[in-house]
């Protein structure tokens, strides 16, 4: 009776073990909303109580979108899908991205109204395997238009192993394609090709050799040139991610004479996109995911005393960038340097702070926060930042009379910056920052930002916008006859005066209004501006709007003929010139705007007049040259015609 006892105690034990051990874990649902990193929308997915946490265990779901918001303007929808198992994540997966906008119309389908959609749609899909990628991983980007794939715009095809990218791989956009190789350890090897989708030859190649890159082969204009990057001569190597900071490594070998690399151009959007599926991942509990590729690259160790100078020399960058950006941007500064010639000279010296010491510096610090300093030679590196050599601690502006004026430190004489290490750059980086702290008090008068002044703000950044508006107009006036470059710098000269009467003026009520004024004025003058541009294409339309084909049975020809001159004429000889001389001698800020609407109201009476009887108003045009005569004519005429 014993032994039958036995076989069923075995059994009966082992039936109670997973019983004890799922008790707790009971599988619940939760459906409502959810913020997932920058994402919130709403959810559905099964969760379980261990040791009193609330883990993701089964399906899970989170979309978002909007009918309302999609109908008045562009929506902006997501959808990720995919199964926990105990917090991580495993099986298939999916995660879209999407903006659309909506032309309103609509279909009835199947009792249901669809909405037609156009925009672009990102679509990353797979499976996961402990949260890594496991298997094909595709992400595709499709332009859509009307609820239809109208093109693709990018799409990357990876094959993975538990998380290691392996074998062959794919990423494309709507022009060019890039094949490349992995091993099974994930390491970039043989040959890398990028190739333009309508031609066979190849664009760029990369040659890895286990990891290491050691040519880039590029093709501009039919002629193929290759760049070495590494090679095995050097002592140590380190494996690191094919990431953000091996395309800018790369790309500081490049340097800018070699152009940007086409095929670290798809790959940093290849990286990008699974960030931003990783971004997702992540904030779910999950952050393996990752596209995992490896390089070997040259490793030059950094001793302590290397990067306590780094820190110090991104520490010394963050504050000379703001200080840089605080007088730069100061638009009461931007005003009063017009007049103020110590003003204009800090100005002028901080600009130039900013492009020889704070740009070279900014990029040297990106290499910082990169971590790839230790894989570049130190001197080559401040090379390449400065291919010019370091700048002086003695800063040289020149006005614009010609003369020049120095500004240095009174403690320059202790800055020695001029050697090939990251000791003289941490130098240079402080010399940047004490010269910036020094020019900010210099002005620190002009730069008071009381509650007065911090009222003025917002009209002074309008005032510099519209200024710079009206320069931009005028750098494309080389072509112009003289006249009308005397009139283009009369502009100048009006917007000019006005802002430097503008920066004089102390009160700052009074400050206030007259800024009021000249923001009025200054668009005028830029509406002004770019109709004086116009009056050559407008006589062109003129003369072919008053030009007629004829029968010449003379010369038994078809020929052209002007006709209406005189009305022609006046337009052309008369009152063009007179527009152009009054803005030249007589233009001011009551008249801008009335002048510019004079020139182009007269312009549209002369068209308006083409198909009309005008026979009164030609006898009458027939000896006249007063420019204000001919004006009321036109007017009369217009009045006439729409009477």
């Amino acid at each position: 009776m014993i032994q039958p006892f036995k076989k069923w105690l075995l059994p009966l034990f082992f039936l109670l073990v997973p019983q004890l051990t799922t008790f707790g874990q009971e599988l619940k649902t939760y459906e409502g909303p959810l913020q997932v990193g920058p994402y919130q929308g709403k959810a559905v997915y099964q969760y379980s109580i261990i040791d009193l946490d609330t883990v993701f265990n089964g399906d899970f779901q989170l979309r978002k979108s909007n009918l309302e918001t999609l109908m008045e303007k562009k929506d902006s929808s997501f959808g990720f899908t995919g199964f926990f198992d105990q917090g991580v994540a495993n099986g298939p997966w999916e995660f879209q991205f999407g903006e659309f906008n909506t032309n309103n119309q609509s279909q009835v389908v199947d009792n249901e109204y669809r909405v037609l959609v156009s925009g672009v749609q990102e679509i990353g899909n797979g499976d996961l395997s402990k949260g890594k990628p496991d298997g094909t991983w595709t992400y595709t980007i499709n332009q859509i238009k009307d609820s239809q794939i109208e093109k693709t715009l990018f799409k990357s095809t990876v094959s993975f192993d538990e998380g290691v990218p392996q074998q062959n791989f794919q990423i494309e956009n709507g022009t060019s394609v890039l094949v490349g190789r992995l091993l099974r350890n994930g390491m970039a090897h043989d040959e890398w090709s990028f190739y333009g989708t309508e031609t066979v030859d190849d664009i760029e190649n990369w040659f890895f050799d286990d990891g290491l890159l050691r040519s880039v082969q590029m093709k501009s204009n039919g002629v193929s040139k290759e760049i070495s990057i590494f090679n095995t001569s050097f002592p140590n190597y380190q494996t690191i991610d094919l990431d953000a900071g091996f395309i800018a490594l790369l790309e500081s070998v490049l340097d800018s004479e070699n152009g940007k690399s086409h095929v670290a151009n798809l790959l940093e959007q290849h990286l990008d996109y699974y960030q931003k599926m990783n971004g997702v991942l992540g904030h779910l509990g999950n952050s393996a995911f990752s596209a995992n590729m490896k390089v070997r690259v040259p490793h030059y160790p950094l001793d302590s005393l290397q990067n306590k100078t780094l820190a110090q020399i991104a520490s010394d960058y963050k504050v000379a960038a703001d200080l840089s950006n605080a007088i730069l941007g100061n638009s009461h500064l931007n005003i009063v340097k017009r007049t103020d010639p110590e003003a204009l000279f800090y100005y002028n010296v901080t600009e130039k702070i900013n492009k020889e010491f704070l740009n070279p510096l900014e990029t040297l610090v990106s290499h910082i926060n990169l971590d790839i300093v230790q894989h570049q030679p130190i001197p080559e590196l401040l090379n390449r930042l400065w291919p010019n050599g370091k700048p002086s601690t003695a800063i040289r502006i020149a006005n614009d009379k010609g003369e020049t004026r120095v500004f240095s430190l009174p403690s320059s004489g202790e800055f020695e910056y001029g050697g090939e290490d990251l000791l003289s750059v941490g130098a240079m980086a402080t010399y940047a920052r004490m010269s910036l702290e020094y020019i900010k008090g210099s002005l620190a008068s002009r730069l008071t930002n009381d509650e007065q002044l911090q009222m003025l703000n917002g009209l002074e950044e309008e005032l510099i916008e519209l200024n710079n508006g009206l320069e931009q107009e005028m750098d494309s006036v080389s072509g112009f006859y003289s006249e009308y470059l005397n009139a283009f710098d009369q502009l100048r000269q009006l917007a000019d005066s006005s802002l430097t009467t503008y920066a004089d003026i102390e009160n700052p009520n009074e400050k206030l209004e007259y800024g009021r004024g000249i923001k009025t004025c200054l668009s005028e003058l830029i509406a002004l501006a770019r109709t004086i541009k116009s009056i050559p294409a407008r006589r062109e339309a003129i003369k072919k709007e008053y030009t007629d084909v004829v029968w010449n049975p003379f010369m038994a020809n078809v020929m052209e003929e002007e006709v209406k001159k005189r009305i022609v004429g006046a337009y052309e000889d008369v009152l063009i010139p007179y527009f152009i001389t009054t803005v030249s001698e007589e233009i001011n800020c009551s008249n801008a705007g009335q002048l510019n609407d004079q020139m182009g109201s007269t312009h549209q009476i002369i068209l308006d007049l083409r198909n009309k009887d005008t026979k009164k108003l030609e006898r009458k045009l027939r000896r006249e040259k007063r420019p204000e005569v001919i004006l009321t004519l036109l007017q009369e005429q217009s009045i006439l015609k729409n009477q």
